[in-house]
């Protein structure tokens, strides 16, 4: 079987958009809807925690629940929107939204860093090569059919 018609942007968008549905998406959402933050200490929030009340504490573990919940919800909505381009186009226009997408994925896991990095975290190039990992079959599909207008005839008469 020809690599460029495993390769192609509907295969590259379902695979990203299942894999990010899972890990950026329902991953997170979980964690969040289960109250999992109660695993935070001293370490991740620093002094305040140390000195702050019982009730204090409770609200900085229902804020980072609610962050990371909020984290999930956007995940879920940009792997829904990557599924349906993958079904809702087709030819050049299929490439071309398997690109943008690929791009979107790559510019929130940028400004997710960057939040990261204001807030005193430092920076984390690992999180940016994990995204980029994510978005590599939609951005090789995408470059592989850019130019080509009958990529799906040509996919579905290989199957």
């Amino acid at each position: 079987m020809d690599i460029k018609k495993i390769l192609n942007p509907r295969n590259g968008m379902i695979f990203s958009g299942l894999i990010i549905l899972l890990l950026l998406g329902l991953g997170p959402i979980m964690g969040g809807a289960m109250d999992e933050t109660e695993m935070y200490n001293a370490d991740d929030y620093g002094d305040i925690y140390d000195t702050a009340s019982s009730d204090d504490k409770e609200s900085m573990d229902n804020i980072l629940s609610v962050s990371e919940f909020s984290y999930g919800a956007a995940g879920v909505s940009i792997a829904v929107f990557i599924l349906a381009l993958a079904f809702l186009t087709e030819g050049t226009t299929r490439a071309k939204s398997a690109l943008l997408s690929g791009g979107v994925i790559m510019l929130w896991g940028l400004l997710t860093n960057i939040a990261w990095y204001l807030q005193g975290f430092g920076f984390f190039a690992d999180i940016l090569v994990m995204f980029a990992i994510l978005t590599t079959p939609m951005f090789a599909g995408g470059i592989l059919y850019l130019k080509d207008d009958d990529n799906d005839e040509n996919v579905e008469e290989s199957v």
